[in-house]
């Protein structure tokens, strides 16, 4: 019996190890901006939440992160910034390497952004809740 029990409690440590980890960044999280890919296709965040994408020091490609779609009232930024509200900063300088690019994410809803160098690979949903 003890050695079935030992056995359920290891397998059940395995699993969740190799589980990938899931649910809501915090106050910070970070996004690296590669050649042709983001580092993650869909965040999850909480409300207030500042997210750096940082370039790839690999890099060959210019990038850059570009507010597609979002909740109701924001709009695309006139021109690229480097931090502030989502609702003001919402697209980035393009390069290669080098760019800073941190928002708040200070209103709720569904974001989408998009590479618009390379739009049918680099794609994300940010998910502030």
């Amino acid at each position: 019996m003890r050695r079935a029990l030992a056995t359920v409690t290891a397998l059940v440590a395995i699993v969740a190890l190799a589980m990938p980890a899931t649910g809501i960044a915090g106050k910070s999280a970070k996004i690296v901006v590669k050649d042709d890919f983001y580092s993650k296709s869909k965040l999850n965040v909480k409300k207030n939440t500042k997210v750096t994408f940082k370039w790839d020091k690999f890099n060959l490609d210019t990038h850059n992160v570009t507010f597609k779609s979002g909740p109701k009232g924001i709009k695309k930024s006139k021109k690229p910034c480097s931090k502030g509200s989502i609702a003001k900063c919402n697209t980035s300088q393009s390069g290669s390497i080098g760019i800073n690019f941190a928002p708040t994410f200070d209103k709720k809803g569904t974001f989408k952004f998009q590479c618009t160098i390379h739009p049918t690979t680099m794609s994300l949903k940010v998910v502030v809740k």
